[in-house]
């Protein structure tokens, strides 16, 4: 699993990516996902997991900006009456850092159109 916790001031936690590299959930982009996100305030753990474990990833379209989504089906989100999947888009700043940017869920339908135009790497 690989999962620091509070490891940096201002990182709640941080884990590796498909590419072994480090990527911090931090305080203000964890305030960012529970405010528009208020369903995932009980996913902390899982939006790490998603990250360092994920069932596919994939990377923007060409001619946008850099970034990575994760996707991880997670049973429990059902017993919040949520769809099952995950997803988190994370950036790869360097070779070494990182962080991430947003968590939502999404059911498969939505996942299937909405990276239809990425490129899947896992």
């Amino acid at each position: 699993m690989g999962i620091s916790w509070q490891s940096e001031p201002n990182t709640i936690g941080s884990v590796l990516s498909i590419n072994n590299v480090r990527i911090r959930l931090t305080q203000e982009r964890w305030l960012h996902i529970t405010n528009y996100h208020k369903e995932l305030i009980d996913f902390q753990l899982e939006i790490l997991l998603t990250i360092s474990n994920p069932d596919n990833v994939y990377s923007s379209p060409e001619g946008t900006p850099s970034n990575f989504a994760a996707v991880k089906a997670f049973n429990r989100l059902t017993d919040y009456g949520l769809s099952t999947n995950l997803i988190v888009h994370y950036k790869e700043v360097d070779g070494s850092t990182g962080f991430i940017l947003t968590a939502f869920v999404m059911s498969d339908k939505r996942l299937n159109k909405r990276f239809s135009g990425w490129h899947r790497l896992r």
